[in-house]
């Protein structure tokens, strides 16, 4: 059970490309937030990346378990 983060990628662009008032709002507000208050802006960046990569070090290690567990199979 490996986790595609290219797949998830596409999605969200995809996403954006047929929602173009969606992402401009949205880029608009990170925008505000970066001029206005940085400080919340740069938090708002750091838990999404937080979270970004226990998901992949979770994706990783439970594939590296099913790997061992299928060598333990055969």
């Amino acid at each position: 059970m490996n986790v595609n983060f290219g797949a998830y990628y596409a999605e969200i662009m995809n996403y954006f490309q047929h929602n173009v008032y969606i992402a401009v709002a949205l880029a608009g507000v990170l925008l505000l937030l970066m001029v206005r208050k940085p400080r919340l802006f740069f938090t708002i960046v750091m838990i999404v990346a937080v979270n970004i990569s226990l998901l992949y070090v979770i994706s990783y290690t439970s594939s590296l378990g099913v790997s061992q567990k299928k060598n333990l199979i055969q």
